[in-house]
């Protein structure tokens, strides 16, 4: 067979010189890899190698064998006729080769199977509890070391109420120093948000963090604490009004009519916006107490402005001050001038003020006409009710201008000043008396007198001066500025000089008396007291326990008008009784605890001598004391003790004195005062005859109840009045002084009033 060994394809052309020479090697398109490892072919599979070889070298011919039985020989090998044409070869398709079989097999295939694996079941570790957490508090979640893990905030929110609930209504307790105070939070306006806290330890659907936390710890839970700004502020102010020790202003004030300094001091006040901070810190911390921090608090007065201040107040109670309209003039003594001006921080500067609306309310009526003067409305008691009185225009005195011009004149050194009467309206109009709230009686004291019309007088017309009187709400009434100087010009018999707890002064008989009673009244209307100096000896027609001792200018009676509305004061007095009733809105019950009475104490009698001696009979010492107790709704809002301590007075006899020429005597006076409002004096007599008679008293030091001793002593002998004031007189109990003996003593040296 002809071309047996031949392939099946066409053979190639001998004539094209293409097929002379084999093809170049197939070059890698990315590798350009021209060899091969060895065992791997770059053909496809299924295809032999042998097609693209060259063919084998034509074998040398074999040798012949010779002999009978050789084979013949084979016929030559002719080639294939190939056609006189022109053959046209077709391209030989041959398949690409797996270039990834060339690439050595990949190590990593393993772990990012196993890596995306690890990654799913973290994905579901994640998932499945992050779907159960969803919608409650996180497991391990505390709240002040309360467990509310896995609960849903129904459940949170009621754990929290009850399991804290003696927490948050623990007291706070804040320090300053060695002080402690401590703190409802009710008051402070904070409580414990429940809402809100378990609205923030629900965290809706948990990150992977969160739940991981969740499964492996614990979380807590910051409370969320609800605050009122504005009750914690109030709260903090009333504890800085406790701890503060502010500074204080220079200033000058008046002791009578002696300027006192008021030197400036450096001051610690509370730092309220950081305290306020550190309590809100502190609640629901039982463990922390929190430390008030204090500001140093300066004084702007310096020490030199206060002696310039105190140089300018000398001069200007120096003498009385006279105010004149023109055709009628008053005369304001140092004493009143004193109570009526004051010395005001300006900056670094003391400004002097002087309150001419007081000065001159009790003199109006001597400088203007009455007929042609404005009246302020007020009230009238009609049928047992208020009844208004209508406001009138009229003159009045322009008091702005009188209380600059008075500041003028005590710098200059003047001392009268023109008055300017003005045209114009009342001070109080109708309807601001009719907003006042005065409706009913709120206290009332009525005192009885038996003796004497000059005393029965001077009541009548003190209680005058004190009718129709209006106090409006926040202002203090004064029973000096009411009723002025007591003299013949203002009605008043029977002047006499007064020497009160050390006090010197004039006043006429029945005062004390007046005072008492309107004191009584006030207390039994449940308004504050603010100053009031009691007897040192009792008048037995006076309530023991809540007497006041006056006289002009010192010592006064002033109460200070603390409710919301105006007190309306009604005074009338006949020939033995004085009545007192203030009319306003009643506030409180008022419930008046005593007297309680201590151990009495009585002196021996004593027997006087002289055309002066007026027999009395004594009163005993004891000490009293009187408790009012205000009740607002059933329960008690205040509590105030009255405290007296009265001394004994020994009972007088009066006899002729007999003196002779060989008698000694000596005579002694001694006195004490302390505090504002008491004192204690002593007064010890001894005389010697042919006998010897001691007598002593004892009293609280300027005291016009004092007991003289007759003491005849030898050489040339005086005469004065120990202690006592003439017959007649009123002192310190508001009623007639009981009698003075007569005490002879040498030439040259008089008896002191203790």
């Amino acid at each position: 067979m002809r071309n047996a060994g031949a392939s099946g394809d066409p053979p190639t052309d001998p004539a094209d010189p293409s097929g002379a020479a084999s093809p170049p090697p197939r070059v890698h398109p990315v590798r350009r890899v021209t060899s091969l490892p060895r065992g791997v072919s770059a053909l496809p599979k299924g295809v032999s190698a042998d097609i693209f070889a060259e063919p084998p070298a034509p074998a040398a011919p074999a040798a012949r064998p010779s002999g009978a039985g050789a084979v013949p020989p084979a016929p030559p090998i002719e080639p294939w006729p190939v056609p006189d044409r022109a053959v046209r070869e077709e391209p030989v398709v041959v398949a690409a080769p797996d270039l990834d079989l060339l690439d050595p097999p990949k190590k990593g295939g393993i772990l990012g199977r196993t890596l995306i694996g690890l990654v799913a079941l973290l994905v579901v570790l994640y998932l499945v509890p992050a779907f159960t957490m969803t919608g409650k508090v996180l497991p391990g979640t505390s709240v002040l070391g309360v467990d509310i893990g896995g609960q849903s905030r129904t459940e949170a929110a009621a754990t929290l109420n009850e399991r804290l609930y003696a927490q948050t209504r623990t007291p706070v307790i804040v320090r300053q120093g060695t002080r402690r105070l401590t703190l409802n939070p009710g008051d402070a306006g904070l409580s414990l948000d429940v809402e809100g806290t378990v609205r923030r330890a629900v965290t809706g659907f948990p990150s992977p963090w969160a739940v991981w936390a969740a499964l492996t710890g614990s979380r807590e839970v910051e409370p969320v604490v609800s605050v009122d700004r504005r009750r914690l502020d109030a709260l903090v102010g009333d504890i800085a009004d406790r701890l503060d020790s502010p500074a204080r202003e220079g200033g000058v004030s008046f002791d009578g009519v002696t300027p006192v300094p008021v030197y400036p001091r450096v001051g610690r006040v509370l730092d309220r916006k950081v305290t306020a901070d550190q309590i809100v810190r502190g609640y629901l911390d039982p463990e922390i107490v929190v430390v008030a921090p204090t500001l140093r608090d300066l004084p702007h007065i310096t020490r030199a402005e206060v002696h310039r201040a105190l140089r300018w107040a000398s001069r200007a109670v120096a003498a009385p001050l006279t105010l004149t309209n023109g055709t009628r003039s008053v005369s304001l003594p140092p004493a009143v001038v004193a109570r009526h001006l004051t010395f005001t921080p300006d900056g670094a500067v003391l400004r002097p003020r002087f309150d001419a609306v007081a000065a001159a309310a009790p003199v109006a009526p001597r400088l203007l006409d009455p007929g042609r003067a404005s009246r302020d409305a007020s009230f009238t008691i009609r049928s047992g009710r208020p009844a208004l009185v209508g406001a009138r225009p009229g003159e009045r005195v322009d008091t702005d201008r009188l209380a600059a011009d008075v500041v003028t004149a005590l710098g200059a050194g003047d001392r009268t000043v023109a008055v300017r009467v003005v045209d114009g309206p009342p001070r109080s109009g109708d309807d601001d008396v009719r907003r006042m709230g005065i409706k009913e009686e709120v206290g009332r004291f009525t005192t009885s007198y038996a003796c004497c019309p000059e005393r029965a007088g001077n009541i009548r017309a003190a209680a005058a001066l004190l009718d129709g009187r209006l106090v409006r709400p926040g202002e203090t009434f004064s029973f000096n500025e009411a009723l002025g100087r007591r003299d013949a010009e203002a009605g008043f018999d029977g002047i006499v000089p007064t020497l009160i707890d050390g006090r010197s002064g004039t006043d006429a008989p029945g005062m004390s008396q007046v005072a008492t009673t309107l004191l009584n009244a006030v207390i039994r209307a449940g308004l504050r007291v603010a100053e009031h100096t009691p007897p040192e000896v009792h008048a037995p027609q006076l309530p023991v326990g809540t007497e006041a001792a006056v006289s002009f200018p010192d010592p006064d009676l002033r109460w200070r008008n603390d409710s919301p509305y105006g007190v309306f004061v009604q005074a009338s007095a006949t020939g033995t009784s004085l009545d007192i009733a203030l009319w306003s809105t009643r506030r409180y019950d008022v419930d008046l605890q005593g007297p309680v009475s201590g151990a009495q104490v009585t002196l021996p009698p004593m027997t006087g001598h002289g055309p002066g001696c007026v027999e009395t009979p004594g009163q005993p010492g004891f000490t009293a004391t009187v408790t009012r107790v205000l009740r607002q709704g059933g329960e008690v809002v205040s509590r105030q003790t009255f405290r007296t301590s009265y001394r004994a007075q020994a009972k007088v006899v009066c006899r002729a004195a007999k003196a002779r020429g060989g008698d000694r005597g000596k005579g002694q006076g001694q006195g004490q005062g302390s505090g504002r409002k008491q004192g204690q004096g002593q007064g010890q007599g001894q005389a010697q005859g042919q006998g010897q008679r001691k007598r002593s008293g004892r009293g609280r030091g300027g005291g016009d109840h004092q007991n003289a001793i007759v003491a005849v002593p030898g050489g040339t002998p005086s005469v004065a009045v120990a202690g006592a004031h003439p017959q007649g007189s009123v002192g310190r109990g508001g009623h007639r002084a009981q009698p003075a003996v007569l005490a002879v003593v040498k030439r040259g040296r008089s008896p002191r009033a203790s």
